[in-house]
């Protein structure tokens, strides 16, 4: 090995506690183990063993089968059924080679298994088989913990956002509805709406509508601001803002839409009142104009 392959790198070192009564063990499992680099701890019996385990939980534990008082086996029990420390991997060390005392080993929890006398460098590949795949188990952890948080902000967030939002099947099967979206459409539940509309083409009045949602996914990529009447319960119907987009997988694969929806049955109501209103001034316009002409015919001067 050369000096830039023997040189430490900068990243924590694995702290690994050695378990054993006879000083000798431990002096040669510490002189491998520091020699690579590995932070070492010894202790010589089960009872200091669980202690400092709790007081500084290690990485991976190199444990003795035999040892006086609390031996090996017992230990490993204790750490297994305590759930601060049953993560933490353990690697028997014993005399013992027989095919029963792997079995026992392998049962109270143990992780794998070196018997005597030792040699080095399976010492070393068993230690760096372990510490990796604990390192592994705790990155996963770490990300399975991530993706429960952001489950957690997602879930909120769909829950408490005012405007509506859906998940649908490229078939236009309804996934995942909000709150939000069954109060636009008149059911007091997500659950309640999902039983009464299976598909989205159920509330569109249009039964165009669903065809045109397709056209523009396929045109331009997603759906912006699309205006459509949908059904509002069983008798009524209310005008929404619509915006959607694909959801594909890795290999391309259309999975479902997602979209979010806006009522704006109100603007639209002010939008037909207002039109409403220039068609009546439009035809008061017209009338006024009209008796102008009648005046000026009977050869009066009109007044305005």
């Amino acid at each position: 090995m050369n000096a830039a392959q023997d040189r430490p790198d900068s990243s924590p070192k694995p702290n690994i506690l050695v378990v054993d009564d006879k000083p000798d063990n431990l002096r040669l499992l510490s002189t491998i183990l520091t020699q690579h680099h590995y932070r070492v701890r010894s202790v010589t019996n089960g009872q200091m063993a669980l202690k400092t385990v709790l007081a500084e939980p290690p990485d991976l534990i190199l444990l003795d089968i035999m040892m006086p008082e609390l031996g090996g086996y017992e230990v490993c029990r204790q750490l297994k059924a305590n759930p601060q420390t049953q993560g933490i991997p353990v690697i028997f060390i014993s005399a013992l080679n027989e095919t029963m005392d792997k079995v026992t080993a392998f049962g109270v929890g143990g992780a794998d298994y070196i018997t005597k006398p030792l040699q080095s460098e399976e010492v070393l590949a068993r230690v760096k088989n372990q510490l990796t795949l604990y390192r592994l188990q705790q990155e996963l952890q770490r990300q399975n913990a991530e993706l429960q948080r952001a489950e957690v902000k997602y879930r909120s967030i769909f829950e408490n956002a005012a405007e509506g939002i859906y998940q649908i099947s490229p078939q236009g099967d309804y996934l995942t509805v909000n709150p939000s979206l069954s109060r636009i459409c008149g059911y007091e539940s997500p659950s309640v709406m999902l039983q009464s509309v299976a598909n989205i083409t159920q509330l569109y009045v249009d039964p165009q509508r669903w065809g045109k949602f397709q056209y523009l996914i396929s045109e331009e990529g997603s759906i912006s601001n699309l205006e459509s009447a949908i059904r509002y319960g069983e008798n009524q119907q209310v005008w929404i803002k619509e915006n959607a987009r694909p959801v594909y997988d890795p290999d391309g694969n259309l999975l479902y839409y997602e979209g979010t929806v806006e009522d704006i049955s109100a603007r639209r109501q002010g939008e037909e009142l207002l039109a409403q209103q220039m068609s009546r001034f439009v035809e008061v316009e017209q009338q006024l104009s009209q008796l102008r002409q009648q005046v000026i015919s009977l050869g009066a001067t009109p007044v305005c």
